[in-house]
């Protein structure tokens, strides 16, 4: 008993699947990797997988592993643009971990609904959606349940409310002086400033994808930060750092704080 392999069948599936994961991962990871970008990305996972049926014969389980392995890696370093070794092993192990979801769901849909035109493509489709969608849910739950205030931001006369997150993960300051660091969204710095541009200093970070990055920070003229107490917390001359990503998958808000502004 023999089975017939079509390898343009086999490649084209994966690709799909493949292409399909490193966008979850970009959107997990809020990596800017384009299309394209993970469209080369999935071809080199998905010629790995190719390669390991037509050398399976003559490898052993290791070696197919070690092979598997090091497509993976190849395919999120590509696929995402990442560079640091450390964010490189996150995103391997959050590929593993949703290949198996994605897989586990494919046979759940499978076993329900029936495709008559292009089943394998259909099925994915439909998995892949089913489980953005739980991811969707659970990171905004996450974020959700997360420190969120209220606030008012002031410079040079003028003022925005402002929602922010007291972020315990963020560790950013001035490495000359040592003053914490906020994060405020490009679009928000524009009606705090209006017409005028800030002086700016650079400040260094690492982050996912950007090892070495530099992130163009100015003083404004005060924070106000409203505590759930009903108190009113005044910070002078707070840093503010500039991206041009959004903080929030769901816009849930548009500044990260300093958690020692609390303090």
């Amino acid at each position: 008993m023999y089975y017939e392999l079509y390898l343009d069948v086999l490649f084209l599936e994966n690709l799909l699947a493949d292409y399909l994961l490193l966008s979850l991962l970009r959107w997990i990871l809020k990596c800017p990797a384009r299309r394209l970008r993970r469209l080369l990305g999935a071809a080199i996972g998905s010629a790995g997988v190719c390669g390991l049926y037509v050398c399976s014969m003559e490898s052993t389980f290791f070696g197919q592993l070690l092979i598997y392995v090091i497509f993976s890696t190849v395919m999120v370093k590509i696929g995402l643009g990442i560079k640091d070794l450390r964010t490189v092993k996150k995103a391997v192990a959050l590929l593993y971990i949703c290949s198996f979801l994605l897989g586990g769901i494919y046979q759940w849909v499978q076993s329900r609904l029936k495709l008559p035109l292009y089943p394998f493509a259909g099925f994915t489709l439909i998995s892949y959606w089913i489980l953005s969608a739980c991811m969707g849910w659970l990171l905004g739950f996450r974020e959700r349940a997360a420190d969120v205030f209220e606030g008012e931001l002031g410079y040079h006369g003028r003022t925005i409310h402002i929602k922010g997150l007291l972020d315990t993960g963020n560790h950013l300051r001035d490495p000359v002086f040592g003053k914490p660091v906020s994060i405020l969204t490009e679009n928000r710095k524009r009606e705090l400033c209006g017409g005028e541009e800030p002086l700016y200093q650079m400040i260094p970070f690492h982050s996912l994808g950007e090892p070495n990055g530099i992130l163009p920070a100015f003083f404004a003229d005060v924070l106000y930060i409203y505590q759930k107490d009903g108190s009113r917390k005044q910070i002078e001359r707070p840093l503010i750092g500039i991206t041009k990503e959004p903080l929030s998958s769901q816009m849930d808000y548009d500044m990260i704080a300093h958690p020692e502004l609390l303090e």
